[in-house]
């Protein structure tokens, strides 16, 4: 982060301070105690499941050179020379000073949204900027009020490209975030089915995703999945530059010739270019597709980086195969919703494999009314594809179960767990040599726990039915 200066923070965040040290500065911003650096100003912000006003103690213990605090929180005895700012509310603070942080900086920013695999993409995109000049990039998946002016500080004057990633579940949030990140070239990667408890349905999703349009700089240049009708739609009415990816004629990247080798793929860009992707899930294709766009709308030559993803890894929990046991497990439990979750199963299905094909699959949430409709969907396509084994977990996952059954799959082969916890060693040793086993789920479902259970008691396996 580049230094910021006493009378600037006040201006920006409309705070009040007694400190009579107007020459103060900052050198770094924090919302976390436990990863406070040494000189750090430690804004003490509101989250679901905190409050940071609670560890403002620490916070000064372990460096912090000041806090912002709300204007009605009392600071406990002790902290005379401390340097205190006082706010009318820590998060819109926070957010006012990354937005006046980032207008300052030369950088170029994108920002990425979408239904779908927008820290993947994300991640894409720093990846292969990361080869036309120094890029910064928003960490795991810090996409909300807090983690986008996290990102945002972390971006250095020396740094040419900033990669925010931008999500919602209400509307007027991407407004909020792309104002604060002000972004040269937007990009939604997809819109579907997603958050409906808050955007009520698909063109609330599609008007929230378009926010991110309000704010693009003067000569923005919107990047879009020419697959997508909400998307091509939302292009249709957009004034400025564009640049669409896809498999579609029109797209201005255009994939073609897809073949499957080594574990990922090998496919054409604009039916000359052939770009290697060592990466499993044929969906990560339009996410690679969506970076290049990038490049395209920021002026580079991809001609020139075919090579760039040969050293590319997917995020933590997309597609994440491990071997447990005698079993092989593919972690993809990072979220779910009803795309996404197709996207698993195709992947499942098109394995190759001696051993049997499980899949386990928690609640999809914040889908509102459309919940129970959207799961019994899930189910149906479970029992087209002919899976050997289907575990659901959750209440609302019980619906996948009950729609594979009608829809033909045989009961002995579903189980309907109402939470991970009831999933017992009898139940893993229930599993065979070789299976592949695929766990997806909304992240408030943490079914990554199960592979934990799985590791418990794989060893204890009976052995291998005939």
């Amino acid at each position: 982060m580049e230094t910021l200066y006493l009378d600037e923070i006040l201006k920006a965040t409309c705070g009040q301070t007694e400190s009579r040290d107007k020459t103060a500065k900052v050198k770094g911003v924090s919302t976390d105690s436990r990863t406070i650096m040494q000189g750090d100003l430690f804004f003490a912000v509101k989250g679901d499941r905190f409050d940071g006003h609670d560890f403002i103690t620490k916070a000064l213990t372990s460096g912090a050179s000041g806090v912002v605090i709300s204007n009605e929180f009392k600071l406990e005895p002790g902290h005379d020379n401390t340097l205190v700012i006082r706010v009318k509310d820590t998060t819109t603070a926070l957010g006012d000073l990354a937005k006046y942080y980032r207008k300052k900086l030369d950088t170029k920013v994108v920002g990425i949204t979408g239904s779908n695999g927008k820290t993947t993409t994300k991640e894409m995109t720093y990846h292969v900027l990361s080869r036309f000049g120094s890029a910064s990039r928003s960490i795991k998946s810090f996409n909300n009020f807090i983690g986008v002016p996290v990102t945002i500080f972390g971006i250095e004057k020396r740094h040419q490209y900033g990669v925010l990633e931008m999500g919602t579940n209400a509307p007027g949030e991407i407004r909020r975030l792309s104002e604060i990140g002000a972004p040269d070239v937007a990009v939604i990667v997809n819109i579907s089915k997603t958050h409906l408890e808050g955007l009520k349905d698909i063109e609330g999703v599609a008007r929230a995703k378009a926010e991110i349009l309000e704010n693009l700089s003067k000569d923005g240049v919107f990047v879009y999945n020419a697959d997508n009708p909400w998307c091509v739609k939302i292009a249709g009415d957009f004034r400025g530059e564009t640049v669409s990816f896809g498999f579609s004629s029109r797209s201005h990247i255009k994939c073609t010739g897809v073949k499957e080798k080594d574990g990922g793929y090998i496919f054409e860009i604009n039916g000359d270019l052939k770009i290697p992707l060592p990466v499993p899930g044929d969906h990560n294709i339009m996410n690679c597709l969506a970076s290049f766009a990038v490049c395209k709308a920021f002026g580079h030559d991809i001609g020139s980086v075919p090579d760039a993803f040969a050293t590319f890894k997917l995020p933590d929990m997309r597609i994440e195969q491990q071997r447990v046991g005698n079993i092989t497990v593919i972690n993809d439990a990072y979220n779910a919703n009803p795309e996404s979750v197709r996207a698993a199963l195709r992947y499942l299905s098109g394995i190759d494999t001696t051993g049997r094909k499980v899949f386990i699959c928690g609640d999809m949430l914040e889908l509102g009314s459309e919940s129970e409709q959207l799961h019994r969907e899930i189910g149906e396509s479970v029992a087209k594809l002919r899976l050997d084994l289907l575990w659901t977990v959750g209440n609302h996952a019980s619906e996948i179960s009950k729609a594979a059954k009608s829809s033909g799959m045989p009961e002995s082969r579903v189980v309907s767990f109402k939470e991970v916890s009831e999933i017992t060693a009898s139940d893993v040793n229930e599993l065979r040599e070789d299976d592949i086993v695929l766990i997806k789920g909304s992240r408030g479902m943490h079914m990554e726990n199960i592979i934990e259970k799985l590791r418990r008691y794989c060893t204890k396996q009976a052995p291998a039915h005939n």
